[in-house]
């Protein structure tokens, strides 16, 4: 869905341009765009974006009348001062009225506008994570990326903030940067009609100024300062950049210590990981300080434009009110429109560190989405299904870097059958499976699973997900509620744990390696899969607790195709195949009695 190569056709990059391009910390700005205008487009042209169309228009509206709201009270400044100056209290009661309807209207507008914008955006983002962690999880991509690109970092955070960063800051930018035209176009009519070509006396000298001088002046005003906030803010984009990476590498770690918190304590490692936690938020800190240093400078800028901003159409204009060519109300409606203009044309300055903090959003997910483009082109040998045979035909796997672990393997297994592969480490077992299984792409040659079978991988460390104990021992399936959990548990000594099927926790780090790996055989025996994997499922038990687990599984799989590995010796006796690795070129297939 999400195809957003950052160069394509003529542009099309070397792998060596691609790695140094996602390494760097910030995109060209012609590529942030058209990454932009990529990300954006999926949403907006999809049916579930018709309601947020409606949303839109309402807020564009609002929008409108909250415009037209500011002219309205552009005409009221003069009106109200105006009877101040001429101590009509009359007048003034009445502008007070007008005041508390407008500042009534205006409530209700700005109140279901900010409201209507977070509707749209948790709908948008509701709709974008979904896709977004829909294409992550298919087809192994969350895998493959790890695989294939090591430098786009931290994907889990840019699904979880940086999606929602994307949405905000777009919804922000775009309506405010419409609203600022808008506001300019108004308001700059209503300038120019306020600065009309006048000729006054002042100090004993004649001055004659143009139609539409404080336009000029407002325009002048902030294309300087454009200018010079560019200038001071560009190196603020970069920061922004690098501060999400060091934040999300911090966190990382700080995750990685509390889901290992047991072996670390084990091997007293506290002091290490302390030293590298430490070490990754001096890289927080560092460029923090760097980039606090930047907005200050900055901050001097701006605030000093913004305050001069204040007072510049005033001075601008006292000499006509001391001339006695305009009214206290004239300067006031003029100080009003100039600065509506002003803050329009000044969006960039006043905005500049959000407009960075964009940037480095739209790059940091165009990289995440390259990424998992490129891991879309990552082939793996896809297995076939038909027959009633596991058939490997001239299977190769190689190591990512070129070389060979595997060659022209070949064996057949029919139902029933029990196959043991060996070999020293290292020398491919596991990548063998992980070959059968689809999901290593450095392999060549053909699989075949029996038609309509299920197949269940068992790895060395299981997986247990977040949840129940009963539903850990039914994943990827459905919870069992009819026993056999229960009798299962007791039959591989986890009686102790009965009581505690249906119970909340975190058990991958309340179990032993041992405990997990039994639960795992749970699985398999609730699964029933045609053809069961066990990749040193078994490492972590004793003896009599492997065979009692291996008794089981032929009990309740007797026509299930069993492939296992294993060093153990004592494993080979509880199958009648074997695969023994000699050589990468050497696989053997034996077959006892």
């Amino acid at each position: 869905m999400f195809k957003l190569p950052l160069y394509s056709g003529a542009e099309k990059l070397s792998d060596e341009e691609r790695n140094r391009l996602h390494g760097t910390d910030s995109l060209p700005l012609k590529v942030s765009i058209r990454s932009f205008f990529k990300i954006l487009k999926p949403y907006w042209t999809s049916r579930d974006s018709l309601f947020s169309w409606f949303l839109l228009f309402v807020i564009i509206s609002l929008t409108a009348g909250s415009i037209w709201l500011a002219t309205v009270f552009n005409s009221w400044y003069k009106e109200f001062w105006d009877a101040i100056q001429n101590y009509d209290l009359d007048g003034f009661k009445y502008q007070l009225m007008i005041f508390v309807i407008l500042a009534s209207i205006h409530v209700v507008v700005s109140v279901y506008n900010a409201y209507l914008r977070s509707c749209l955006v948790i709908r948008w983002r509701r709709w974008f994570t979904d896709k977004v962690m829909g294409e992550w999880l298919a087809d192994s991509s969350y895998y493959k990326m790890q695989l294939q690109d090591r430098q786009t970092e931290n994907p889990d955070q840019r699904i979880s903030e940086d999606l929602n960063s994307f949405i905000s800051s777009t919804l922000a930018r775009l309506l405010g940067t419409a609203t600022d035209i808008a506001t300019l176009i108004t308001f700059s009519v209503v300038l120019w009609d306020l600065s009309r070509s006048v000729t006054f006396d002042i100090f004993g000298h004649s001055i004659t100024v143009p139609d539409g001088y404080m336009l000029y002046l407002a325009i002048l005003y902030a294309v300087i300062g454009t200018v010079i906030t560019f200038i001071l803010g560009k190196p603020l984009v970069k920061l922004n950049f690098r501060q999400q990476r060091y934040e999300a590498d911090f966190r990382f770690s700080l995750i990685r210590v509390r889901e290992n918190s047991e072996s670390i304590s084990l091997y007293k490692g506290e002091e290490e990981e302390n030293r590298n936690l430490r070490e990754r938020f001096r890289y927080v800190v560092d460029n923090f300080v760097r980039q606090i240093k930047y907005e200050k400078r900055l901050g001097f800028f701006t605030l000093g434009y913004a305050q001069t901003a204040v007072i510049f159409p005033i001075l601008i204009a006292a000499p006509m009110y001391f001339a006695k060519v305009i009214t206290m109300g004239s300067i006031m409606q003029i100080n009003s429109a100039f600065s509506r203009v002003q803050d329009s044309l000044s969006t960039l300055i006043d905005n500049f560190s959000s407009w960075a903090y964009f940037k480095a959003v739209i790059d940091r997910l165009a990289l995440y989405f390259d990424s998992m483009d490129q891991s879309l082109e990552v082939k793996c040998l896809e297995p076939k299904s038909e027959g009633q045979n596991f058939v490997a035909e001239h299977v190769e796997v190689r190591l990512p870097q070129g070389g060979v672990l595997c060659k022209d393997a070949s064996f057949t297994l029919s139902a029933g059958d029990r196959l043991l592969i060996r070999g020293h480490s290292g020398c491919g077992k596991s990548s063998l499976i992980k070959t059968i299984a689809g999901i290593w792409p450095y392999s060549s040659g053909q699989v075949t699973f029996p038609e309509h079978a299920y197949e269940l991988f068992l790895s060395q460390k299981p997986y247990l997900p977040q949840g129940s104990l009963r539903n850990a021992a039914g994943y990827p399936g459905e919870a069992e509620h009819e026993g056999r959990t229960e009798t299962y548990f007791k039959a591989l000594g986890l009686g102790h744990l009965v009581k505690r099927l249906d119970e909340d926790n975190l058990w991958d780090h309340i179990l032993s390696l041992g405990e997990q790996q039994r639960v795992a055989i749970v699985r398999a025996l609730l699964l029933k899969p045609k053809v069961l994997f066990l990749d040193e499922a078994t490492s972590a038990l004793d003896e009599k607790t492997e065979l009692t687990s291996y008794t089981l599984i032929s009990e309740e799989l007797k026509d299930s195709i069993i492939v296992s590995v294993g060093h153990r010796s004592s494993l080979i006796s509880l199958h009648n195949k074997s695969l023994i690795c000699k050589s990468a070129d050497n696989w053997q297939l034996s077959v006892s009695n």
